[in-house]
């Protein structure tokens, strides 16, 4: 058994996975400010209108620059692996009025594939414009994008296993030059969450890999779901693992986390979730079976168990979400695009996956000495990070379209590490119900009540003192008319008795 799948166990067994996400998300804000990275091009008044999500932007050093037109902003990085000699571009899904620059990017940048791995509607939310003609449904087989010059040409579509495949021209206007762009979009993956199993995960990526668009002496691929980091992220992550794996013809020496680690230097918060990061860990596995041909006897049971668990959820009906002992933020209901999490969130989290662990039996010694050393380092990377209030209260700000300007900017780009999620936590384990002592987290939801119920009072009373204040204002305004006009009247009938 490799150390990959020796890892995977233990953080699935103990239930480490909020700790081990929760730790690389703390090491990419450390540096991101260490290495003080900027967001300026995607702060700018002209440009804010061109992200579909406020706290989802491109750094400054990797972001691609377009090369003709008004303006060179797209909300798109590129991410780079040399270790895999990988280069792609992760892309936001394009809005109404950035799919001309999409397409102008894809031109300039010699893209000969785009990777699209969500739908466009997913849960009655516009998840992506749709930026390709639609085809036979509509029968519309031409897209003119005049701003570009840039018109685009359904030639081909075929739905094939759980992905479409199409095949369209780019033709640009002026030289009347053409080029053929694939255009892969996978549809299996689940509104919210991850998907029941890699293997069609792996079928479709291979599929891809088969035509060579992701090859290093092409131009960059085009990958994108909403934000452009949660699902497009998982797929460049497990490529680049592959490809080393691949390379090396072993999964020995190989550290998922690191790599994740430097592809965020590229692009903001890449793997949204903890169950992405685990997807992540099950498809390099079963990959890297795939790949070094090991015998179906030599597979560890990781996949078995993992497929087992996820078929009994894929299975309908599915099972009711247990609101209390999800977030507030994972509830039913909650309108799309999801907030972020925050470290509070991911704080809670960690905390009942503890008291899940306490439950179901005590750890031996060995397992409880790393969970304990996982946990110090987690809090030494969480005590490095100064944040400020205003920028971790990310729920408030996502509604708010203005933005706040007077924040410092280290403090605000502490935020981009807390990104909209494409799709919100799927939780793998059954919550013991509690029945004798107060559990932390219970605590915390009382304590933020208790606050909520203080702050609303005083909220009310400010609104009462405004509406009195408003009522005696009017009745001031009435006043004023009859006064003047019972002036007027005394001094008239003054001024005919003494002229008179």
């Amino acid at each position: 058994m490799s150390q990959i799948e020796k890892d995977f166990e233990e953080y699935d067994q103990n239930h480490l996975w909020p700790i081990i996400y929760q730790k690389i998300k703390n090491d990419a804000t450390n540096q991101m400010l260490a290495e003080d990275f900027s967001t300026k091009e995607a702060r700018k008044p002209e440009n804010r209108s061109k992200n579909r999500y406020r706290d989802v932007s491109p750094y400054d050093h990797s972001r691609v620059v377009l090369e003709s037109g008004d303006s060179d902003y797209i909300n798109a990085s590129i991410i780079e692996v040399p270790e895999a000699k990988r280069r792609y571009i992760l892309s936001q899904g394009p809005l109404e009025h950035t799919a001309g620059h999409f397409w102008q990017m894809v031109w300039e940048q010699n893209t000969r594939a785009i990777i699209m791995l969500n739908k466009v509607i997913e849960k009655e939310s516009v998840k992506c414009y749709q930026y390709w003609p639609i085809g036979e449904e509509q029968n519309e087989y031409e897209m003119f994008f005049d701003d570009v010059n840039l018109k685009v040409t359904l030639l081909e579509e075929e739905f094939k296993n759980n992905y479409f495949f199409r095949k369209l021209e780019l033709e640009q206007s002026e030289t009347r030059s053409k080029r053929e762009v694939l255009h892969y979009q996978y549809v299996s993956w689940p509104d919210f969450g991850v998907p029941s199993s890699p293997i069609t995960f792996l079928n479709f990526l291979m599929a891809v890999r088969q035509e060579g668009v992701l090859e290093h002496n092409v131009g960059p691929a085009v990958i994108h779901c909403s934000a452009g980091i949660g699902r497009s992220g998982t797929f460049c992550l497990v490529d680049s693992c592959l490809i080393m794996i691949e390379t090396k013809q072993s999964m020995e020496g190989l550290d998922i986390n690191a790599v994740l680690l430097s592809m965020r230097s590229f692009r903001m918060g890449l793997i949204q979730t903890h169950d992405q990061l685990r997807f992540s860990y099950l498809a390099v596995i079963e990959g890297g079976h795939r790949l070094l041909h090991i015998s179906d006897k030599d597979v560890s049971s990781v996949l078995d168990n993992y497929l087992e668990v996820k078929g009994k959820e894929d299975k309908p009906p599915p099972p009711p979400q247990r609101t209390s002992s999800l977030p507030p933020n994972k509830r039913e209901h909650v309108p799309p695009p999801p907030p972020p999490r925050d470290f509070d969130q991911e704080e809670e989290t960690t905390k009942l996956d503890e008291k899940r662990i306490r439950q179901e039996g005590e750890l031996d010694t060995d397992i409880e000495h790393k969970l304990k050393k996982i946990k110090t380092e987690v809090d030494k990377s969480v005590d490095s990070v100064v944040v400020s209030p205003s920028t971790v209260n990310t729920d408030s700000t996502l509604q708010n379209n203005n933005y706040a300007g007077s924040q410092n900017d280290k403090e605000r780009r502490i935020q981009d590490y807390s990104s909209p999620e494409d799709d919100p936590v799927i939780w793998h384990n059954t919550q013991k119900e509690e029945n004798s002592t107060e559990s932390g987290y219970n605590l915390r939801k009382r304590q933020r009540e208790e606050r909520k119920k203080a702050t609303q009072e005083v909220i009310n009373m400010m609104r009462e003192k405004q509406r009195k204040s408003e009522v005696m204002k009017k009745r001031k305004s009435y006043f004023k008319p009859l006064t003047v006009g019972l002036a007027l009247l005394i001094g008239g009938i003054l001024l005919y008795k003494y002229y008179w």
